[in-house]
């Protein structure tokens, strides 16, 4: 079964400006990346951990590794607060209550917790450590995948089979039952 593109299979660059979304069309960086991850490399090489002042900020993931620690007092905080906005409409680019796409009501509700994440699916994925579906537990993060491995959708797991998430354009955000299709796995933060 075929299922409609969704929007945010589209890669997008980051924004240059915080609070705008990102043109569609341009592709993201990666020498920045690797650049920011080979001098944190050479940092810890070299004895010295960055101090309170110079901590890199807590949304940005090195090679694997967790950003938070989250607890389950604060997973239960961002599901909350997805729960209260059940029903807001589907916006491309939304990241606040009146209109959500998936990664800014993910985004919206971790921050209403305490817990700063980036703004697209596929930064929001590499904020974390990657888990099976099968090992995922309440207030991970769920995501799909393009063919390339591209993270083009996420939601917040429940449990059980279940998630919240803002599906698509013409829709709500909504519980529903996981769907498997192009499901690449979970993050736990």
């Amino acid at each position: 079964m075929l299922l409609p593109r969704h929007r945010e299979k589209t890669q997008a660059c980051r924004p240059v400006e915080q609070g705008r979304q990102a043109s569609p069309l341009c592709r993201p960086r990666s020498g920045v990346r690797a650049l920011a991850v080979a001098a944190l490399a050479a940092v810890l090489a070299l004895g010295a951990a960055p101090g309170p002042a110079q901590a890199a900020p807590a949304a940005r993931a090195v090679q694997g590794e967790r950003v938070h620690q989250l607890s389950s007092s604060a997973a239960e905080k961002a599901i909350e607060a997805a729960e209260g906005q059940k029903g807001t409409p589907y916006s491309w680019g939304g990241s606040k209550p009146g209109g959500f796409d998936c990664s800014g009501l993910v985004q919206w509700s971790f921050k209403q917790a305490g817990v700063s994440l980036p703004r697209v699916a596929q930064d929001q994925v590499s904020a974390g450590t990657r888990v099976s579906y099968s090992n995922a537990r309440r207030g991970d993060l769920l995501y799909w995948a393009d063919s390339g491995g591209y993270a083009y959708h996420v939601a917040i797991y429940l449990g059980d089979g279940r998630m919240i998430d803002a599906p698509r354009s013409g829709d709500k955000v909504r519980e529903r039952d996981v769907t498997s299709y192009n499901l690449a796995g979970a993050v736990r933060l």
